[in-house]
């Protein structure tokens, strides 16, 4: 089995109660697929990295980089992208850590956390993938990490099924059919995981895969 979470962004309270409803069904056997953006807009970036980065002790785990992982990375390693950091939610990852550590500066161990993620996951019948992938591209190894991170439109709306299920995040659900519930669109074969976690009141989802069970925390 995999377990596949979306979008975070920040919200560690979330983030706790739904690795408390996955531990209570999950075996040594399966794997933890975290679709990306961990930090920024709400308030415990910080917490949500310390806790992430102890789970691989815990259990399988894969995490994958999104497109606020990337912007904050190019932030913080060489002080450029600010302005556009900041436009997205970045001020809230910046004070996380200024409070948790005195000032902008990742801990060893988070540093690791963020040079080891990856850009997507290919299983048997599915691959995860932060955004998405390039519908005139069939493999996602030859895509640019861009597109991975970033695309939208191009991707939900070609006019193309994939072979096997894509199942992504970065675009809230309430955008694609207005609903802080998963996405599904069989025609395409995708599946989209970003419920809006960062609303009040909207849930950090887990999608349990092949039985597609769901999983959410409010």
């Amino acid at each position: 089995m995999y377990y596949i979470i979306g979008d975070i962004h920040g919200q560690f309270l979330k983030l706790k109660k739904l690795i408390d409803l996955i531990a209570v069904h999950i075996t040594a056997d399966d794997t933890i697929i975290f679709l990306g953006d961990y930090i920024d807009r709400g308030s415990s970036s910080f917490e949500v990295i310390e806790f992430l980065s102890g789970l691989p002790e815990l259990y399988k785990t894969c995490f994958l980089k999104g497109n606020h992982e990337d912007m904050f990375l190019d932030y913080y390693n060489t002080g450029k992208g600010l302005e556009l950091y900041l436009r997205n939610g970045g001020e809230a990852t910046i004070s996380s850590y200024k409070e948790n550590t005195g000032e902008m500066k990742l801990p060893e161990k988070h540093q690791v956390f963020f040079s080891n993620l990856k850009l997507y996951y290919e299983g048997e019948d599915f691959i995860a993938v932060h955004a998405g992938l390039n519908p005139e591209i069939a493999d996602p190894g030859k895509h640019d990490s861009e597109e991975l991170l970033w695309i939208r439109e191009k991707f939900f709306h070609a006019r193309h099924k994939w072979e096997k299920t894509i199942i992504f995040g970065h675009t809230p659900t309430l955008l694609l059919h207005n609903s802080s519930s998963i996405f599904h669109d069989p025609g395409r074969n995708i599946i989209g995981l970003d419920t809006g976690a960062m609303y009040d009141g909207s849930p950090l989802t887990c999608l349990r895969w092949p039985d597609k069970k769901i999983l959410r925390a409010v």
